[in-house]
């Protein structure tokens, strides 16, 4: 909170000038016929109110008429009054019309505006505030009444104290929300992996105690039980991978990659599961396929997270996923739309944060570890690429990575 007190002002204090124009001073014969305390008085009186000039703050000061008796250059450079307006005994008005003509105070009739903040100032009490002008610059204000009338105000420039403050507590926020969604996660995983190991250890002891369970029932029971161990697999996988890449501790095998055998191996893998669903699944490659320096492991994990994405967003019977390979001047670029309900715009950065997860419309709670696109990004960025999401709801969604090519 700013606070304000009665200053007192020496009497000795005297108007002053900048360089160059006329003083109120006494002149250097009167100087001399001074006695030697009265110059010694004099002359320290000439230095304090001299070095006001070179205060970094701005610094005015308003009889009880409300007419300037001093001011510094910092005053006038703070609030972008010209040279002239220092000039001694300019009304206040002055320096208000002066805003209000220029737009600070926005909107109105400037007479009014003039004559409000007039009436303000006239009362000569304490006050302190933030002003923010309209190049940006954030003055703080602070003005003190004087004993006989009048004020003492001084202007400082605070706006990268505020910028400082601002990205202090951005920072914080995002900390705190990574905090929550960390927890988030934690409780997600440990649900997540309760759920399929209890239906694993269900169905394991239904076909242990049954021994008179039919063929097809038994078939199915299997197949459950296999879908929920990959699924556990899945998860664990993810875990790991990032465990390893924040540790700093991931494998990494640089080759001279075909791109396109590679995402037609990745594609391949994952038709079985869209026919499944009969969600179309479609690649478009060029005619002359470039050679690329990856991982390839890395790389396939990649393009499955962002197939198996696609897979889950897509609408069943109607779903359509296309993987599209275009070359660039210095890199390949790899696409992979959808036809989903899309992504809003706020949530393109946040869906590669860790412990990030969107829901599909027909889910009631998000499906893996919220870690998939966030993996995706570290490995993209481990290999010189870039990825990002293209959506406008609900036209579908496009994610995009690029890959240098190999040298």
């Amino acid at each position: 909170m700013c606070s304000a007190e009665v200053m007192t002002v020496p009497p000795l204090f005297r108007p002053f000038c900048r360089p160059g124009r006329k003083e109120f001073r006494e002149s250097a014969s009167e100087g001399a016929s001074m006695p030697p305390s009265k110059r010694e008085e004099t002359s320290r009186v000439d230095l304090i109110v001299g070095g006001l000039e070179y205060l970094a703050q701005g610094f005015s000061i308003f009889d009880s008429e409300l007419r300037l008796v001093t001011c510094n250059r910092r005053f006038l450079e703070l609030l972008g009054f010209p040279e002239d307006m220092g000039s001694i005994g300019r009304p206040l008005a002055d320096f208000f019309r002066f805003n209000a003509e220029r737009g600070d105070y926005g909107p109105g009739d400037i007479e009014e505006q003039v004559e409000e903040r007039i009436v303000l100032a006239s009362k000569a009490e304490a006050h302190c505030f933030e002003r923010v002008r309209p190049n940006g610059t954030v003055l703080e204000v602070r003005g003190t009444p004087l004993p006989d009338g009048g004020f003492v105000t001084t202007y400082s420039d605070v706006t990268e104290r505020k910028t400082w403050e601002e990205n202090l507590q951005a920072a914080k926020q995002k900390a705190e929300e990574a905090n929550q969604a960390k927890s988030a996660f934690l409780n997600m995983v440990t649900h997540d992996l309760r759920t399929p190991l209890t239906s694993i250890r269900s169905f394991a002891e239904i076909l242990s105690d049954d021994a008179e369970i039919g063929s097809e029932q038994r078939k199915e029971f299997l197949g459950i039980i296999n879908s929920e161990c990959l699924r556990l697999v899945r998860m664990l996988n993810d875990l790991l991978d990032f465990a390893k890449i924040e540790a700093g501790r991931m494998d990494w095998c640089i080759d001279d990659l075909d791109a396109a055998e590679l995402l037609q191996s990745a594609v391949t893998s994952m038709t079985p599961m869209f026919a499944e669903k009969q969600v179309a699944l479609e690649l478009n490659l060029p005619a002359q396929a470039p050679r690329i320096a990856a991982d390839r492991d890395r790389l396939t994990q990649v393009i499955i997270n962002l197939l198996s994405n696609a897979w889950k967003f897509a609408a069943e019977n109607s779903g359509r996923v296309r993987v599209c390979l275009d070359c660039q001047a210095s890199e390949a670029r790899v696409s992979v739309i959808d036809n989903g309900p899309g992504i809003a715009a706020e949530k393109h950065d946040e869906v590669f944060e860790e412990f990030r997860q969107l829901v599909s419309a027909n889910a009631t709670h998000p499906a893996g570890t919220g870690l998939g696109l966030a993996i995706c990004r570290r490995i993209v960025d481990h290999l010189g690429g870039r990825i990002w999401v293209e959506s406008t709801p609900p036209d579908g969604a496009t994610f995009r990575f690029t890959i240098p090519y190999s040298r």
